[in-house]
Order: structure tokens, then C-alpha cells, then sequence
């Protein structure tokens, strides 16, 4: 808990830059509500991450979060002004999904060298797998108050066009939410929270990088939709964390599983590639 609020007072900072950089535009609280859903889908990532291990986790998390979000933007759910695009969704994120399978039935040259704390138990296995895609949904929803507001400006006074007037509102819901989940830990553990040192200085870089990829992500968002740049966005981290799995953790061992994971990184990457240029078709 204490990790993740140091995550989100580094991306409050940098909405309080972007928010210098607009000329502080008007506040609008139901932005704060995507800043909320993000941050109670971070908190499931330890136990996420400690039942099923980076690269299956974050690829279930990854997929949901690009259905939601690619459903929401083309159906126009919550509201939303549908966008129908011409590619159909991307079916790819099904193929990398189908890759994790193998760590169910390992090859026979495939060793069992995984993260320390992995979790074998089925029944907890099902319960990564139920966090993974609550997460996936909540990062997927994250960019629907934000976009409600663009597109029911007379609804709201002073509505901005610009993704980037609601970035502080957003991170400011980050930041609270956080604050309110540390602030239960503690109380939890009766004032007596685990905190590592260690982890501050980390924690306070991985949350600018991630603030600063957010940022750019509500740009991606006015200049194409969110039926486009979801598919993309959420493809990457997922592909991301495979290579961690397969060079770092040894998640991911022996030549045919190696195989399956290269063929399933091309599919995503082209489909990607696809999904962008539909926005010119």
C-alpha cells in the first residue's frame, strides 16, 4: 500500500505540471473517477503478481483492460459517443493470452525456476485470475469519465476539448484513492504498516514514467478514439512482460514454448500495427 501511494504522490506531481503547462483549466470532479478506477485496480497487482506471476497476470489484466476499453469506445457504453471502426477488435490479445497456457503443461526441458513467492494452489491460481480481470476492467473504464466530459460539454460548464485539461483531475483521484487505501492499511495493521525503504525510490520513478505514459495516452486519445488506442496501449505492457518472464523471472522456459511466445509477439505487434492505421481506412 505504501508503495502505491508513493507511485501516485509521483504522478500527482506530474499532473500538477500538466496542469501549469493548460493554464489550469476548470476542475471537474468526475474526471477523478477514472483516476479512482485505476487506482483500485493497482492494488490487486501483489496478489495478482504472487498467484500467477508477472507475464500470464499481466497479459489477463492486459486483455480485459483492452476489451473494456476498446468496447466502451466502439459501443459507446456508460454514454459514450459510440465509435464504430472498421477493424474488428483484436482478436491477437487472444492469441497471447493462449500462450500462458504453457505454464500449465511444461515442456519436458523446462525447468520450474520461477518468482520466490509463485503460489502453486489452484484455488489461489482462480483467485489471481478473478483479480486479473477485475483489474483489466477497471483500467479499461479508466478513460470513460474523462471522454464523457468531452463529449457532453453541455453538461458540464467550461469543458475542455483537450484530453490533457483533465490529466490533474484524473491523477488527483489517483492520489486520493491511494491515500484512502494507505490510510485503511494502517489502521488495519493498528499503525504498525511494513514499509521498505527500499522501495521509495523506485516506486516514486515508476510512478512519473507512468504518469508521463498516461499523459501522452490522453493525447493518443483525442487524436484517434479510445476504440483505437485501447487495443494498442494494452497490448504492449503485455508483451513487455513476457520478455521479463523469458529473461528475467524463467517464467517461460523450453524451445516450443519460446516458439509459441515469438509467433504470439508478431501476431501483437502487427495487429497493433493495424489497428492504428484503421483510423485512415
Amino acid at each position: 500500500m505504501f508503495t502505491q501511494w508513493v507511485m501516485g504522490a509521483a504522478i500527482f506531481f506530474v499532473g500538477m505540471i500538466v496542469n501549469a503547462f493548460e493554464g489550469f483549466p476548470t476542475f471537474h470532479p468526475l474526471a477523478m473517477l477514472g483516476g479512482a478506477l485505476w487506482a483500485t485496480g493497482n492494488i490487486t497487482a501483489v496478489p495478482i503478481l504472487s498467484t500467477l506471476g508477472m507475464g500470464m497476470g499481466m497479459l489477463i489484466w492486459g486483455t480485459m483492460n483492452c476489451l473494456c476499453g476498446w468496447a466502451a469506445g466502439r459501443f459507446g457504453l456508460f454514454g459514450l459517443i459510440p465509435n464504430f471502426s472498421r477493424i474488428a477488435p483484436p482478436l491477437y490479445n487472444e492469441t497471447t493470452v493462449r500462450i500462458r497456457r504453457v505454464d500449465d503443461s511444461p515442456d519436458e526441458d523446462e525447468t520450474t525456476s520461477l518468482l520466490p513467492s509463485y503460489i502453486r494452489s489452484a484455488n489461489k491460481r482462480i483467485i489471481g485470475v478473478v483479480l486479473s480481470l477485475l483489474a483489466g476492467a477497471f483500467y479499461g473504464f479508466t478513460f470513460v469519465p474523462v471522454i464523457y466530459i468531452q463529449q457532453h460539454p453541455e453538461k458540464f460548464e467550461d469543458a475542455s476539448p483537450r484530453g490533457l485539461s483533465y490529466v490533474f483531475a484524473h491523477y488527483s483521484g489517483i492520489f486520493i484513492t491511494s491515500s484512502v487505501f494507505l490510510i485503511v492499511y494502517v489502521l488495519y495493521k493498528r499503525n504498525r504498516p511494513f514499509v521498505n525503504n527500499r522501495s521509495i525510490l523506485p516506486a516514486y520513478i515508476t510512478g512519473t514514467m507512468w504518469a508521463i505514459a498516461q499523459t501522452a495516452w490522453f493525447v493518443a486519445n483525442d487524436r484517434f478514439s479510445q476504440a483505437i488506442t485501447f487495443p494498442i496501449n494494452a497490448m504492449v505492457p503485455g508483451v513487455c512482460a513476457a520478455l521479463w518472464s523469458v529473461f528475467y523471472f524463467r517464467e517461460i522456459e523450453g524451445q516450443r514454448n519460446l516458439r509459441i511466445m515469438s509467433a504470439a509477439i508478431s501476431i501483437t505487434m502487427l495487429g497493433a500495427i493495424l489497428v492504428g492505421i484503421s483510423k485512415n481506412i
